[in-house]
């Protein structure tokens, strides 16, 4: 029987990934929803704000992989979809400590918007993806042009994981949801490393001298919304006091595979920082 799979944010970095691994099955119709101008992978005009494009892209399905939206307003769009898709799986991609945020505090009411309105669900807790030190957005050309890795850590270390891991359970969860309903999994790589370690990483890859700058936490916040500004103040707060440290057996668990460690991703990326 073939499945009907809705991806949010298929052209993002883990929606991407969920794509390419549904796509490689010959038991699933995948949906790649994007706001951005059509190309591959994106299959299906969808726009947060234009609640036209939503019947398309949901009707149907089967399962929904959620990447939330960072918007204020989060938890009611993603109500409103769960209700435009009655009876799909839903499985939602929240950030690692969720739980020690308080319940009326937004990552929580995202998470709840999927637990108390979806039939079905799964929630994804993933620690820091290490894609964001090849992402132009983020990390890519600090360390290209500037040689550094500026992130406010206060030192404590990081257990990042790699998107295509993240994916990897996403998908499990989507085909075999009676398996995965109802469970909540924190996914992480297979050890926690300082931004100094990354740092050395990079630095031993590209033969050139790369620095770890710690910036301090209202830094971090500075110029964003109020709401945000809780939000990522928030995160760092657990990124400080070693939430995002804690390494989980999860990926391996659901997956039979070994998380990609982050010192691998550092030697087959080292090209990109070198250019």
């Amino acid at each position: 029987m073939t499945r009907t799979v809705f991806v949010t944010g298929a052209r993002g970095k883990t929606g991407r990934e969920v794509v390419a691994q549904l796509a490689g099955r010959g038991d699933t119709e995948v949906r790649g929803g994007s706001s951005r101008s059509p190309q591959l992978p994106t299959t299906v005009a969808f726009d947060w704000r234009d609640q036209t494009t939503w019947p398309k892209a949901v009707g149907g399905a089967d399962a929904i992989y959620l990447g939330r939206p960072d918007v204020e307003d989060s938890p009611e769009l993603i109500e409103q979809l769960i209700a435009a898709a009655p009876g799909a799986h839903v499985v939602l991609v929240s950030e690692q400590g969720a739980e020690r945020v308080a319940a009326d505090g937004w990552v929580r009411r995202v998470e709840a918007a999927v637990t108390n309105n979806a039939d079905r669900w799964t929630i994804l807790r993933p620690s820091w993806f290490q894609q964001v030190l090849t992402d132009p957005r983020y990390f890519l050309e600090s360390i290209r042009r500037q040689r550094t890795i500026s992130l406010s850590t206060g030192g404590t270390p990081i257990a990042w994981v790699d998107t295509r891991d993240i994916a990897a359970v996403a998908v499990q969860a989507i085909v075999d949801p009676a398996t995965h309903q109802g469970r909540t999994y924190t996914l992480t790589g297979p050890a926690a490393v300082t931004t100094a370690d990354i740092a050395a990483g990079i630095s031993a890859a590209t033969g050139t001298a790369v620095k770890a700058v710690d910036v301090p936490l209202n830094q971090a916040v500075a110029g964003a919304a109020p709401w945000l500004a809780e939000v990522v103040g928030n995160m760092f707060g657990r990124v400080h006091d070693g939430t995002f440290a804690v390494v989980s057996d999860a990926v391996e668990t659901v997956t039979g595979n070994a998380p990609r460690a982050v010192q691998d991703f550092v030697t087959e990326h080292a090209h990109l920082w070198s250019s």
